[in-house]
């Protein structure tokens, strides 16, 4: 065990471990799953990670993958025999697709030369749907490495490689790029999320399609004006569901729910109203339609009615979290299982097999089946407790309050941190990167932590995750800041100790806020937004924008001025922490670099930090830790906390 410590550090945080991507086997006897280190060495292109397996009944995990590098997305045959996976144990940063068989060594069954991103099996177990991006422009020789911007399309392309030879055959041609896949039950097609264009911007206009797998023939099913994902086939295949919202990025994605016919025909909405966010689906043999959902700050499995005529039924919700969006959770073919990483705010992510219950008020019975961070001192965690409060129009808000470890009596110095998304969520788990690596580092300080779920998060609802559309840094910072005065109100903040931190879309409301009232006596903007026509000009993602302004980013007026923080650096009195990967395609890094001069150029103190490498979340070991102690000692050193004894 590790020697017993009076305080967490950054140290502590960085030896945890991941576990995600749970698939259990079709007999539902064993579990795949995924464990993968928390950083980056130096310059590598992804963490490390290995495949492991577990019987559902208990006993000790074991790595079945030995790859150097990342060997991910367990894929079990229909037949339970041969576990699929992708490892770039031959190039790093290229995974390409091996079989595993008998528990002997794997073999590489397919290579393509810019990798893959999915596996799917066939159910008749003879074929392989992966998604494989063409090769555009990446074999240039040296000094003609030139790159047309979005002019070379690499498209990501459905191939179908048979298992017994390894031959491929491409099913997509023409303008279509593949971003998710699901099988028919029968074989003869493939639902697939698909846009136009292959960049990141494309997939806030993506459709989906039935892809017939003889002819490669491409049927439109759907065509939202909201973001989709996670498509899943009725047992009887004459229907698809799907998750629908206006959320974030591709792989952070929940929801309402719709089914579409699979010959064609209007969706129909199976959720409307719910108070929920749905991340996954699992229509298991029977005809049950399952869901994993966050249930306002809760993990939740729920079961649906597939004909809309009924409500969701909760079958368990609990104080924790799943660990991986939309991906992280499995359901066995019987509807008799459920397997996932999941962590607590006082227990690290470890995996979780639960056994679904015919009937009674215990849905799910839940057993921890792997013990991979179980030397962490997570004696040194703080608990969480939910907190409401009542935003300026009425509006009910809720958050969570971390109390700070043996600081004596309230009011103490409060950090509020704002989530990213902005249609993301501050839930009942642990986070062990970003900024919910900051949250039991400040409790460890001596400061109260708020972590509030303003209009626009998930778990509440499509209307309420909606909220903020058109409206950002209106609404939501209005419920944020009337989640201080709460804890001020009620003693537990201190007004004149009062900091604001946060990542992505919370590093805009950081600077966004800071410009609108000067209570916070520090703050810690991470990969934020400053300038909205900047951001539209060098962002991979320029839809967003669009979508969540709702306004034109080539006028001289409207919100893409009025809701950008640059223009009001004259109001800044906080002293600012600009926290950035050079390399972020997301929120370019100039978006810091504006502020920090606008700052400076009038006087209020503002540092700028620069990752080299990083692309929008920070990998690289220690980068992480530089992040976490400087955000923290930012707070502790401005806010006049006491350090610990």
């Amino acid at each position: 065990m590790m020697e017993a410590r009076a305080v967490l550090t950054a140290d502590d945080l960085l030896t945890l471990k991941s576990v995600n991507d749970a698939q259990i086997d079709p007999g539902g006897r064993r579990v795949a799953f995924v464990v993968a280190e928390a950083s980056v060495d130096y310059q590598e292109p992804s963490p490390r990670s290995r495949i492991w397996l577990v019987d559902v009944a208990g006993g000790e995990p074991r790595q079945v993958s030995q790859g150097p590098g990342t060997d991910d997305l367990p894929r079990w045959s229909p037949d339970g025999e041969t576990l699929a996976f992708r490892s770039d144990r031959k190039k790093r940063g290229t995974g390409q697709l091996y079989l595993l068989r008998s528990w002997a060594e794997p073999e590489l069954l397919r290579e393509f030369d810019a990798g893959i991103s999915a596996i799917a099996w066939a159910p008749d177990g003879r074929t392989i749907a992966v998604i494989a991006p063409d090769a555009v422009g990446r074999n240039r020789p040296e000094g003609k490495d030139w790159v047309l911007f979005e002019e070379e399309h690499a498209f990501g392309r459905i191939w179908l490689v048979d298992v017994a030879s390894g031959e491929a055959r491409c099913l997509t041609t023409g303008p279509v790029h593949v971003w998710e896949l699901a099988w028919s039950p029968d074989g003869s097609a493939i639902a697939a999320i698909v846009s136009d264009l292959p960049y990141a911007w494309s997939w806030y206009r993506a459709r989906l399609v039935r892809i017939d797998v003889a002819t490669g023939e491409v049927t439109t099913l759907y065509a939202p004006e909201r973001q989709i994902t996670g498509p899943v086939w009725s047992p009887d295949g004459r229907a698809i569901v799907l998750i629908t919202s206006t959320w974030s990025d591709p792989g952070m994605s929940g929801g309402d729910v719709l089914v579409v016919p699979a010959a064609g025909g209007a969706a129909q909405p199976l959720t409307a109203g719910e108070p929920r966010s749905y991340l996954s689906l699992h229509w298991v043999a029977d005809g049950r339609l399952f869901a994993a959902a966050l249930e306002r700050n809760r993990a939740a499995i729920c079961l649906l009615d597939p004909t809309g005529a009924g409500r969701t039924q909760t079958l368990w919700a609990g104080e924790r979290f799943f660990n991986v969006y939309g991906t992280g959770v499995d359901i066995s073919a019987d509807g008799r299982l459920v397997a996932t990483g999941m962590s607590a705010p006082t227990e690290p992510v470890e995996l979780w097999v639960g056994r679904i219950a015919d009937q009674g008020p215990e849905g799910v019975r839940w057993a921890r089946r792997s013990a991979v961070n179980a030397d962490f001192p997570a004696d040194l965690l703080s608990p969480y407790e939910t907190l409401r409060w009542t935003a300026p129009d009425g509006m009910e808000i809720e958050g969570m309050l971390v109390r700070p470890r043996g600081a004596g009596n309230p009011p103490w110095p409060l950090v509020t941190l704002i989530h990213g998304g902005p249609t993301a969520s501050w839930a009942y788990g642990l986070r062990p990167s970003g900024p919910g690596s900051w949250i039991h580092l400040l409790a460890a300080r001596g400061c109260a932590v708020l972590l509030p779920n303003p209009r626009g998060s998930a778990g509440y609802g499509l209307a309420f995750a909606e909220a903020n559309i058109g409206d950002l840094g209106g609404g939501d910072l209005q419920d944020i800041l009337a989640g201080v005065d709460a804890c001020v109100r009620d003693g537990i903040a201190d007004p004149e100790r009062l900091g604001v931190g946060g990542w992505s879309y919370g590093g805009y409301l950081t600077c966004w806020a800071i410009t609108q009232t000067d209570r916070f006596r520090a703050a810690v903007a991470g990969a934020s937004i400053t300038n909205w026509y900047s951001f539209h000009g060098g962002t991979n993602i320029p839809g967003f924008d669009e979508i969540f302004l709702r306004d034109n980013p080539f006028t001289l007026d409207g919100r893409y001025a009025t809701r950008s923080p640059i223009f009001y650096v004259d109001r800044v009195r906080t002293p600012t922490l600009f926290l950035h990967g050079e390399q972020d395609p997301c929120c370019p890094v100039g978006q810091a670099y504006e502020m920090t001069r606008g700052l400076r150029s009038r006087g209020v103190e503002a540092q700028c930090v620069v990752y080299p490498r990083e692309p929008h979340g920070v990998r690289e070991r220690e980068h992480q830790r530089d992040v976490m102690e400087r955000a923290v000692n930012w707070f502790v050193e401005r806010l006049g906390v006491a350090r610990p004894s």
